[in-house]
């Protein structure tokens, strides 16, 4: 019985070793089989990743550590009309060091010492930096970039700072306007054409590695930037030196505050100068934004208004009471006396009496239609942003007084664009003509994208009208105000004013003297209007404002030609021989030269004359200083490079004749 049960005992501890032993194999079978099946997983999924999904997975990867980065276009030039560059882009950088990217500060620090030549102040700043960054200098050039770039690879950011370079200079700043860091036009022509100077950025991909910073890849994707066009003005370099600094003289002799000269083409509205001034300083173009009341100025409106209407013969007579008219309540008075004159000679002698008796012929109506075609009150639509209409009040609105005022051109404010656009009118035979200042745009290529054509606003008055009138306005320069615009070389046709200025609505005794000439006066390429504000001393237009026209013109005519041909219009007067001093001709204007005031030469003077003249040495003067010396002795220039003078042809000594070109290398 004993041995039954031992025997028993036994055999059912060998049954539960073969269960714990089969459930050991189960167990370990079972742990193998999730090993495989998880190892197949993997696999599977490997496969799926590396070798199915393997694309979309690098396109994330890809994504997940590139990054685009802008790259710049070129912003466009602005020319003037003869492919003079007056404005182009250029950049500066900003540069920064991150300390936490350096792996080395203290060495990194003295490189970019050397590099750009730092004082120990500056690098101990770069040096106890700890966090940021920390700009290395305000501005750096380009070539400082590329040596930083040489030796800093991580930790170096930069920014770009845009800006314009002036290859002229100064010349026509104000009217060129100015662009932001970031290279968008803020003012003047920069704002106004700002579309058509900004390029399209391009782009450039970058990858980031497991820290974060950033490389460049030698064959990255690069999509690269569009070039902004290049505008073509119709300004013309030469005559708007000479406008600028024929202002600029007339500031300095006469104490105005401020003042305008402008040019532009009768035929075509083409501006080709325009010089404009004000105390203030400020970088804006008045001449196209402060209106003012032009005062005689406005006359010869009157005049073309009367003779449209067949209301007055130019012989007809008036009498001008000595000088002194009551019309109502307000005393009329000259600053001549004259018993009676002709309807030409109260414009020629600018007669405020008999400029108002006149007036009252029209009636209201015709009087402000005729104002307004000419343009008055209206803004001219030139390419520059603010530009002002100035005031022109409807009949509706006049006072009993205002058809006086207006025609001795008060109670209105024109701006002297709109002046100079409304005596082009008359000049080119009675038509008005839409001013401009963009003659045509290209491309990078330089392609012709566009290119104006001259706009007719309106006829307002008929060519048989306009040429009356244009006959007075000789005769006020021959006989009349502006005798002192006049030159023997060059028949000269224009009008003289002096106005009241106005402050916080009173009038004071502060005074705009202002010229509106045309040359030549029987075929007018050119009107120049010239406008001095606050002058002291004399402040007569045709004593303050006329002898500028008169410089202007003569330093004109020694220019390349764009309007006048020197050759065909001037006629020969008695020059002054090189280098002589002691029979120097007087400074009377900004640029001296050969087309003198004085009465033609007898034929005896002819043959004294001496046309062949031996060419100075202009090596190493600035191209400036050359280009007015040359206008100075009667010689054209053409100029083909910036700086000083490196070259010129003619050579020195050789023999040139007044009128000849010299080119300027």
């Amino acid at each position: 019985m004993a041995a039954t049960w031992v025997g028993m005992s036994k055999s059912k501890r060998s049954n539960r070793k073969q269960a714990r032993a089969r459930a050991h194999h189960n167990r370990l079978r079972l742990l193998v089989l999730s090993f495989l099946l998880l190892a197949l997983g993997y696999t599977a999924r490997l496969v799926q990743l590396q070798v199915l999904d393997s694309e979309e997975w690098r396109a994330r990867s890809q994504q997940q550590n590139a990054e685009r980065a802008q790259v710049p276009a070129p912003r466009g030039s602005i020319y003037d009309r003869s492919g003079a560059q007056l404005a182009r882009g250029s950049r500066d950088y900003r540069a920064y060091l991150a300390p936490a990217e350096l792996k080395n500060q203290a060495s990194t620090v003295e490189a970019v010492g050397r590099a750009l030549g730092l004082s120990r102040q500056e690098e101990a700043k770069l040096r106890m930096a700890s966090s940021g960054w920390e700009p290395i200098r305000r501005k750096i050039t380009s070539a400082d970039l590329e040596r930083l770039q040489s030796l800093v690879r991580q930790g170096l950011h930069v920014d770009t700072l845009f800006k314009r370079a002036y290859p002229q200079g100064p010349l026509a700043r104000a009217l060129l306007g100015t662009i932001d860091q970031q290279g968008s036009g803020v003012s003047g022509l920069e704002a106004e054409l700002d579309t058509l100077l900004t390029g399209t950025p391009g782009s450039a991909l970058y990858r980031k590695d497991a820290l974060g910073h950033a490389y460049w890849l030698p064959d990255g994707e690069v999509l690269a930037p569009r070039a902004g066009r290049d505008v073509y003005l119709t300004i013309d370099a030469e005559l708007q030196a000479i406008a600028e600094h024929a202002l600029d003289r007339g500031l300095v002799e006469t104490g105005a505050s401020g003042g305008d000269i402008l040019i532009l083409d009768p035929r075509t509205g083409e501006i080709l100068a325009v010089a404009s001034r004000r105390g203030s300083g400020n970088q804006s173009v008045p001449a196209f934004t402060d209106p003012y009341e032009p005062g005689s100025t406005l006359k010869p409106f009157l005049l073309s208004a009367l003779l449209a209407e067949n209301i007055v013969s130019l012989s007809d007579t008036i009498d001008v009471e000595n000088g002194s008219y009551r019309d109502g309540r307000r005393l009329i008075e000259d600053v001549h006396a004259y018993e009676r004159l002709s309807v030409a000679e109260v414009v020629s002698y600018s007669s405020n009496v008999g400029a108002v008796k006149l007036a009252r012929r029209l009636q209201p109506g015709e009087q402000y239609r005729y104002l307004r075609d000419f343009g008055f009150g209206v803004q001219t639509g030139i390419e520059h942003p603010a530009e002002a209409g100035g005031l022109l009040r409807r009949p509706s609105n006049w006072s009993a007084l205002s058809q006086a005022s207006l025609a001795m051109g008060y109670e209105i404010s024109v701006t002297s664009l709109q002046l100079a656009a409304a005596y082009a009118a008359l000049a080119n035979g009675g038509t008005l003509m839409r001013p401009y200042l963009v003659r045509e745009v290209r491309d990078a290529d330089g392609r012709t994208v566009y290119k104006q054509k001259p706009e007719t606003i309106r006829r307002v008055i008929d060519e048989r009208v306009a040429e009356q009138v244009c006959g007075v306005l000789a005769s006020v320069v021959s006989d009349g105000t502006g005798t002192r615009a006049a030159l023997t070389s060059l028949p000269v046709a224009g009008k003289t004013g002096t106005a009241r200025l106005i402050s916080d609505g009173r009038y004071e005794r502060r005074y705009a003297a202002s010229f509106v000439g045309f040359a030549p006066a029987d075929d007018p390429r050119m009107v120049i209007l010239t406008k001095l504000e606050d002058p002291q001393g004399a402040y007569y237009g045709g004593s303050v404002a006329a002898p500028i026209i008169q410089e202007t013109l003569q330093a004109a005519l020694a220019t390349r030609g764009v309007v006048l041909d020197r050759e065909t219009m001037v006629r020969p007067v008695a020059r002054r021989r090189w280098g002589t001093t002691t029979t120097s001709t007087p400074d009377r204007g900004p640029f001296i030269f050969a087309v003198g005031t004085r009465p033609d030469p007898t034929d005896d003077e002819r043959s004294n004359v001496e046309e062949a003249m031996l060419m100075p040495d202009l090596a190493g003067l600035p191209i400036r200083a050359a280009a007015k010396r040359l206008h100075e002795l009667g010689l054209k220039v053409t100029v083909t490079a910036t700086g000083r003078v490196k070259h010129q042809e003619p050579a020195p000594g050789r023999t040139v004749t007044p009128g000849a070109t010299v080119v300027l290398r």
